[in-house]
């Protein structure tokens, strides 16, 4: 989102990387008494505000309040109200969330996910866009089913606020704490579809072997399910043979 500006210099940056070696010297010295780091800050500081200068109002506002979120936020484990009150994740749920930084083809900054699945502190999350400029070649099990699953649309009249695009193969776990707030609930056979669809673009193979496997647990069935018809049917005949023999007394 921020391009590099000319007049920008990261030598002092560039200098600190020694530090990020993952030792015990460079976990146990502290930053405020090293001096390079310090240089690197005020340097980060200054190309920060160089970047900020050339982007339009909505950018450098995400970004100011995205960094903003992380110093205050960043160890928080929970999604909490405006008034700290911790709030219950619900799979199936829209929520508005804080991505950060991320590289690029990667959703940035704040737009709204579904909420997929959760595990301990982490939420599983789908990213959503408005997609104007490409919804109608996003996959959709009804509307438009031949259509690449890595993207997929969203519906209003499947729960939605708005018809929108899910970014189905940008899913990811995320803090909790990202997340600024709840919108709505998706109807659940919805998410059902959606949960599919990530197994199946971020896992293929594995999708594969299931999706077989399936079909030949449906085919073993009907093969299982025919035999008893046929077993029944020939008690029946028995019985019914039975019946004629004991009936002409050659029984």
């Amino acid at each position: 989102m921020m391009k590099e500006s000319q007049n920008m210099f990261w030598s002092d940056i560039n200098n600190v990387s020694r530090f990020t070696e993952n030792t015990s010297d460079n976990k146990n010295k502290q930053a405020r008494k090293t001096s390079a780091v310090i240089l690197a800050a005020v340097q980060l500081s200054e190309n920060f505000i160089k970047g900020i200068k050339n982007l339009s109002a909505y950018d450098a506002s995400s970004i100011i309040t995205s960094e903003a979120n992380w110093i205050q936020k960043s160890s928080n484990k929970e999604f909490k109200d405006l008034h700290g009150k911790r709030k219950t994740i619900q799979v199936g749920t829209v929520y508005y969330i804080d991505y950060g930084k991320t590289f690029y083809g990667e959703l940035a900054y704040f737009h709204y996910g579904l909420c997929i699945g959760k595990r301990e502190d982490k939420v599983f999350i789908v990213p959503m866009t408005s997609g104007n400029n490409y919804f109608s070649t996003c996959y959709h099990p009804v509307n438009n089913p031949y259509a690449n699953k890595k993207y997929r649309q969203a519906l209003v009249k499947e729960g939605f606020t708005k018809d929108c695009v899910l970014k189905i193969d940008d899913a990811k776990f995320i803090s909790a704490g990202r997340i600024e707030k709840e919108s709505v609930t998706i109807h659940p056979d919805v998410l059902s579809e959606i949960q599919k669809q990530v197994f199946q673009v971020i896992f293929p193979q594995l999708y594969q072997e299931y999706d077989n496997d399936k079909k030949q647990i449906i085919k073993k069935e009907k093969q299982i399910n025919d035999q008893k018809s046929l077993i029944n049917q020939l008690k029946n005949d028995n019985n019914h043979m039975k019946q004629l023999l004991k009936n002409n007394n050659l029984l």
